[in-house]
């Protein structure tokens, strides 16, 4: 033990139970158990008016019999009270009131007890008797839990103000035995009250000398009087004075420049301003990349093992890290994560590995490393820690430090780094099952919470709701607007009955398209509503956004690079989803610029892998190919021009939004809706051109990194039994043998 075991002349004598005043208005019943007596026992307090709470503990004597301790809050009368154990009465005594009880007398209830017995005792009156019979502010009580204090120490070491860390918050200092063990909970104890401190604290790393270094925060106003802190811990208590004199360092920015080598006084910071509300993260953020660490990794050499972590985001789940290693001397074992108190934790229990380069000693040259991604889920988070601490383990047992340069913190910026962790031709399986899909659903879910409609703006919008909504995604790409427009504009169906929603997902462009659609409604008179995003939150969260603000009992979901080819093409979708009611969503027949086919129904194919991949009907056919001629039911209608009822659409959900960017949530909100019951038609007598992809190619993002491969098998995951039993049914009934045939020699290409 830890604590002071200087002898004590008080001596107790508890064979006889006896109760004594622990508060203002609680008492404490203390009896040792009879050596002929089990332990194992359960040991009743019986009151003719039974109190709420009653808490009880056995603690260990020293002579290896047992003693129990009662607290309760007793009546202002007297009261019969008998011990007994499996019905058997084994004391009867008179419970007084409290205010004729004599004061708890620590010394001699410690005297008999053990070390651990001491310890027990002390820490069930700061955590469960304090919590329970509501002492922390009870004047007696705080003096028993001093005395008990004092009883067990041989008195308080200095603890020291560092500097304020937050609005009426402070960073103290001081120092842990090494003896002490991990510390389980600091209580701070003032003349106001007892009161637990948070969980954050940071002991600092076993070192050749007696005590380490401890850091933790008081989330209350600066003390006016020197306050005790107690240290609990499985092995001991430590108690300890915080003095009322001056901080070290006047701000955080001083401390944060005067230990920039002290990474984990630093990640302690970190994990603590993360979880505050008020800018603490933006306080951690910026401290991290104002003054970093200095990056390290472990250069190439012919003989010795080298490394370099270029990926290591620290998200909610988990920490995902990639990188590369060389390992000519068959000398690496693995590399770990360090966390805050050193602690490591190997990244290769979870990790994929394939060919990749590094550059070379010489300028522009090239040579082969082992290229490796791993995931490790996180029970506690660092916080926003944007450099992760690394070592490189050798077979030695000897380890070197590595540490990347600082990491973007923005949900954006981390999934476009994550998409470019492996190379697209080492995407397969056992990368996203394990490592990517937790990152990337991480991530995502962080984007979607930032991702809002910043404003809207309506052109002429009528009072009563037209028929049908056309919402049209904007992405960067204005370049099909007037075409688009002006081919709705001289179809009167659509005049007379539809308004369109554009949905703008680039806000920097937000001037240019509000002046762009402002002239093109002076020119054609249509009603149309402008919805802006606040940030680029892909194709599925644009549309569903549109969707809200719609007011159609039919929604058109309408690529902005889709142009009609002749008027009337809505009117013959919309009727039939508004006649047959078991007819849940309807495509038209897209085509080329040149004319040929683009689009005449979606089905599915497996690729080499064996992920679902989504193939059009007849691509590349020319437009008036027959058997694109043909009106029939299809697996799916691509999202470029899908039609659908409204209630069907909110029925399922709308498109699902955890796709990368934008591919496969057409697919997706088809097979949602043939679950839910319904149909998906193709109608070739609709036609319309689609100038394909020209928003996407704006999107580095996603052209180049793995979000393609990563949305086919996220799909295929999700939809994997029910495609196979779709496309077989259509395979038997003929439907889809040729095509089937082209998309797996594209496949085997």
């Amino acid at each position: 033990m830890t604590f002071d075991d200087r002898a004590r002349d008080a001596s107790g004598n508890f064979d006889k139970a006896k109760a004594f005043r622990l508060a203002s208005e609680a008492a404490v019943i203390i009896w040792d158990i009879p050596a002929a007596l089990p332990v194992a026992a359960k040991y009743t307090l019986s009151l003719p008016h039974q109190p709420v709470p009653l808490v009880s503990m056995m603690v260990p004597l020293a002579n290896g019999r047992h003693r129990v301790l009662w607290a309760l809050r007793p009546r202002t009368e007297p009261e019969q009270v008998e011990i007994s154990a499996e019905c058997s009465n084994l004391q009867s005594f008179v419970l007084r009131p409290v205010r004729d009880l004599p004061a708890l007398d620590v010394e001699a209830l410690f005297a008999d007890l053990s070390p651990e017995g001491c310890l027990k005792v002390l820490n069930n009156l700061l955590t469960a008797w304090r919590s329970a019979l509501r002492l922390s502010r009870d004047a007696l009580f705080i003096g028993a839990v001093e005395d008990a204090l004092y009883a067990l120490t041989s008195g308080p070491r200095p603890a020291n103000f560092l500097c304020p860390i937050a609005e009426g918050r402070y960073l103290v200092e001081t120092a842990i035995s090494a003896e002490f063990g991990e510390i389980g909970a600091i209580y701070a104890l003032g003349a106001n009250g007892i009161l637990p401190l948070s969980s954050h604290f940071l002991v600092g790393a076993q070192p050749a000398r007696a005590h380490r270094p401890c850091h933790f925060v008081i989330e209350s106003p600066r003390p006016t009087q020197p306050l005790l802190f107690v240290f609990l811990g499985k092995k001991g208590i430590a108690l300890r004075e915080l003095s009322t004199g001056k901080t070290r360092y006047p701000n955080l920015q001083t401390l944060w420049a005067e230990h920039r080598g002290a990474a984990p006084l630093r990640e302690f910071v970190v994990r603590w301003l993360s979880g505050q509300p008020e800018g603490g993260a933006a306080t951690a953020v910026d401290l991290q990349l104002r003054l970093p660490l200095p990056s390290r990794q472990i250069v190439k050499s012919g003989t010795h093992p080298a490394a370099e972590i270029d990926l290591a985001l620290v998200l909610s789940g988990g920490l995902i890290a990639g990188g590369w290693y060389h390992d000519p001397t068959s000398t690496f074992a693995g590399i770990d994560y360090l966390k805050e108190n050193g602690t490591a934790l190997p990244l290769d229990g979870n990790w994929y590995t394939f060919p990749a380069w590094a550059r070379g000693a010489e300028e522009g040259s090239r040579t082969d490393v082992t290229g490796f991604v791993a995931w490790l889920p996180l029970d506690q988070p660092p916080g926003v820690l944007l450099q992760p601490r690394f070592q490189m383990r050798l077979a030695s047992g000897a380890a070197k430090p590595l540490v990347p340069k600082p990491q973007p913190f923005e949900p954006a910026a981390q999934r476009n780094r994550i998409l470019r962790a492996v190379p697209p031709q080492h995407a397969i399986d056992q990368a996203f099952r394990t490592i990517l899909a937790p990152a990337i659903e991480d991530v995502e879910q962080r984007l979607g919470k930032t991702i809002t409609v910043d404003c809207t703006k309506d052109y002429g919008l009528h009072e009563k709701a037209p028929l049908v909504s056309i919402v049209v995604p904007l992405y960067r790409v204005l370049d099909f607007l007037r075409f688009q427009l002006s081919g709705m504009a001289t179809d009167p169906w659509i005049v007379s009955n539809a308004e369109i929603v554009y949905v703008l997902d680039s806000p920097e462009i937000q001037d240019q398209t509000e002046h762009l659609l402002g002239g093109l409604h002076l020119l054609h008179g249509l009603p149309m509503k402008l919805v802006v995003m606040n940030r680029n939150g892909g194709y599925a969260r644009a549309c569903n956004a549109g969707a809200r603000f719609a007011r159609g009992a039919v929604l058109v979901m309408l690529n902005s690079d889709v142009v009609p080819r002749a008027a009337g093409w809505l009117q013959k979708l919309a009727r039939p989803l508004l006649d047959e009611m078991k007819l849940g969503a309807i495509g038209p027949k897209l085509v080329f610029e040149d004319g040929s086919l683009q689009h005449a129904g979606l089905y599915f194919a497996r690729d080499k892998r064996g992920v679902w991949m989504n193939h059009h009907f007849h691509k590349g056919m020319p437009g008036d190919y027959p058997p694109a001629q043909v009106p029939r039911p299809v697996p799916g209608v691509t999202g470029a021009c899908l039609v659908a009822r409204r209630d069907i659409y909110e029925l399922v959900g709308g498109y699902t939004e955890d796709y990368v960017i934008g591919d496969y949530e057409d697919s997706d909100l088809c097979l949602k809706i043939r679950r839910a019951g319904f149909d998906i038609a193709y109608e070739p007598s609709a036609s319309l051109y689609h100038f394909e992809r020209r928003s996407i190619r704006r999107s580095q993002d996603y052209m180049r990194g793995v979000a393609s491969q990563y949305n086919a098998w996220l799909h295929t995951e999700r939809w994997n039994g029910v495609i196979a039993e779709l496309m077989a049914a259509r395979l038997s009934a003929g439907e889809v043998g040729a095509s089937l045939n082209k998309a797996a020699a594209r496949s085997a290409a």
